[in-house]
């Protein structure tokens, strides 16, 4: 893989305005506690986050909200692209649901949280299964368009060397989704962290959520925002691995399907 002087400048320069912002933050806000109340400040968001690295609170609660919103966001993807997908093959079918789907879809999911929690309890299942109906009814939708979308020439001339149904799902319709399933698993990321976040902040003894409830009714802006720093890291983390994903993806849909 070549690496050209443009790459080159763009990974060293990437880096340049978060560092530019952090020190204009950090210089604007030292001395005045007034302003550290309401803004915080990066030093004291590094030093809470070391603290609670040490006495073991942080790495607990980042690894609960990391498993909910992973799990919730396996099943939810999963479970909508093959639904999303199945629908391909009876039009009718797609016809009858997609009223239901298009009115789940567009309810708030987490105005549900409540019922959800009150169903399931206040363990890790209430808030997997939060953050998979946050995500399934994107993946839905996404699977299914893309199936859809693809030409009627391509099936025609399918059709015409004797393809079945299952032949042209495999051969063209699976492959030609891939790109809509890709995008509605990088959308459904946030998706994910969100469920979990929503139910561990309405009921939970552990995890990011509670942490920032905590220190929200504390008013510690820099706990706060070392609570949301570790939800940046856990979106980071699950775009990362959706990226790494989408290659070995395609190369098993189009050779073993």
């Amino acid at each position: 893989m070549v690496i050209t002087t443009e790459t080159r400048l763009v990974s060293y320069l990437r880096p340049v305005p978060l560092v530019v912002f952090v020190l204009f933050w950090e210089f604007l806000v030292r001395g005045n506690e007034q302003l550290i109340f309401f803004f915080g400040q990066p030093s004291r968001i590094a030093v809470y986050c070391f603290t609670k690295i040490l006495d073991g609170s942080l790495p607990t609660d980042f690894s609960i909200t990391f498993i909910e919103a992973t799990l919730g966001f396996v099943i939810g993807n999963v479970f909508g692209t093959v639904c999303g997908l199945a629908l391909w093959y009876s039009n009718t079918a797609f016809r009858i649901a997609r009223p239901y789907i298009i009115a789940l879809g567009s309810a708030p999911i987490f105005a549900f949280a409540p019922l959800l929690i009150i169903w399931f309890g206040t363990g890790i299942f209430s808030k997997v299964m939060i953050a998979s109906l946050s995500t399934v009814f994107i993946a839905l939708l996404q699977s299914y368009t893309g199936a859809a979308d693809v030409s009627d020439d391509h099936l025609r001339l399918m059709k015409t060397f004797g393809a079945t149904k299952n032949q042209m799902f495999r051969k063209v319709v699976a492959p030609s989704s891939i790109v809509w399933v890709m995008s509605a698993y990088r959308m459904n990321v946030g998706f994910a962290i969100l469920g979990a976040f929503i139910g561990e902040y309405i009921s939970s003894s552990y995890g990011l959520g509670h942490l920032i409830l905590v220190a929200s009714g504390l008013f510690d802006i820099s706990l706060v925002l070392c609570g949301i720093l570790m939800l940046v890291l856990i979106a980071l983390i699950l775009t990362w691995a959706v990226g790494k994903i989408e290659m070995p993806l395609k190369q098993f849909v189009v050779k073993r399907l």
